[in-house]
């Protein structure tokens, strides 16, 4: 059994190096947990670790680059708290659970504001959430306003809820995949680029998406077949996913409709980005059959806050914007005009 102690750990360093920190960074986004409402499976969860180990406290903690988001708290009325170095920096620096027995005894937390002032935390012991590729999201932790210790099995039984939360955490992710292609699903689309919105409305940021369309794709399911199809849907989805940074979210809106949703991205960068994931399609070669396609992408352009409030009207601009691209010879990448109207015509098929 590995415990970690008082006096076990070096003092607070940053977490991991820069590259390190956005690929773990990535990887939480990718889950699709941050800036969700409560669900029944992990209150149910929280609710166990802290009947167990007997606290008054539980959490799901994510962090995140700036703060701790409370996927579920138990005892507690939190969603999130600003991010200091404190109890879940440590733990999720360990491969298993982290104890403090006494914070006034540590002279890491002794000194710390939630110590030392309201709620007068004494006592942390938290399972990291890792991932299948190792990356550390977070914690199950629980907590209390007194000294003490866990007994051996609840320790036990903290490493295997703390299983069971990152469990949720993968089926979520398989429930968020279009089956044909591996990228996020029409869903997904939706509640990531709200999201992303949200996220860059609190910190005044922006996000940019492409609307992506096949050009004249009916032809190949129509002269090569749909299983031909489907396979050169693979591959587009294949040259896309090649172009996305980590941070990216690519889908698959329906047949063979795509969106990226480029979180920090403003106009030129958008359109640079753009006329890149054109010329990758335009220039690949689709693998479909036993032979391979030359297949070309029209792409429409929009982005928050300038070209919308929502993510909704981002995306119907973005969609405005396609139309254009398609409506003007296809091929192309056009960039949505501010004030664009609510109502458009049928994109072109």
């Amino acid at each position: 059994m590995t415990v970690e102690r008082p006096g076990a750990a070096a003092q607070p360093r940053h977490l991991t190096s820069g590259a390190e920190e956005s690929a773990r960074l990535s990887a939480l986004r990718s889950y699709c947990v941050l800036e969700t409402g409560r669900e029944s499976r992990f209150d149910d969860l929280t609710c166990l670790a802290s009947t167990i180990c007997e606290t008054p406290v539980s959490l799901v903690s994510l962090v995140d680059t700036n703060r701790l988001f409370f996927k579920s708290a138990h005892g507690v009325d939190l969603r999130e708290v600003p991010y200091p170095d404190f109890f879940c920096g440590h733990a999720i620096r360990q491969r298993d659970l982290f104890v403090v027995p006494d914070a006034n005894e540590d002279a890491r937390f002794a000194k710390h504001p939630l110590v030392v002032d309201s709620p007068r935390v004494r006592f942390y012991a938290g399972a990291p959430l890792i991932t299948p590729h190792g990356y550390r999201l977070g914690t199950l932790c629980v907590i209390d306003f007194v000294p003490r210790q866990l007994q051996p099995k609840q320790l036990e039984m903290l490493r295997t809820l703390g299983r069971q939360v990152m469990c949720q955490l993968e089926l979520n992710l398989q429930a968020m995949r279009d089956p044909l292609t591996g990228l996020y699903n029409r869903r997904q689309l939706e509640e990531g680029l709200h999201r992303e919105v949200l996220r860059a409305r609190r910190l005044g940021g922006t996000v940019g998406v492409m609307a992506i369309d096949v050009d004249h794709f009916k032809r190949v399911n129509d002269t090569l077949g749909h299983e031909v199809g489907d396979r050169a849907l693979r591959g587009i989805a294949d040259e896309l996913a090649s172009c996305v940074r980590e941070e990216d979210i690519a889908c698959r809106a329906g047949g063979e409709e795509f969106v990226i949703i480029l979180p920090g991205t403003g106009k030129t960068a958008l359109r640079s980005r753009a006329e890149a994931v054109r010329r990758t399609i335009e220039q690949a070669q689709i693998l479909a059959g036993e032979g391979t396609l030359k297949l070309t992408v029209s792409i429409g352009l929009a982005s928050f806050p300038a070209y919308g409030d929502s993510g909704q009207a981002v995306l119907r601009a973005a969609d405005v914007a396609l139309y254009k691209a398609k409506a003007a010879g296809r091929n192309r990448v056009t960039m949505c005009t501010p004030g664009v109207a609510r109502s458009f015509p049928a994109q072109v098929a």
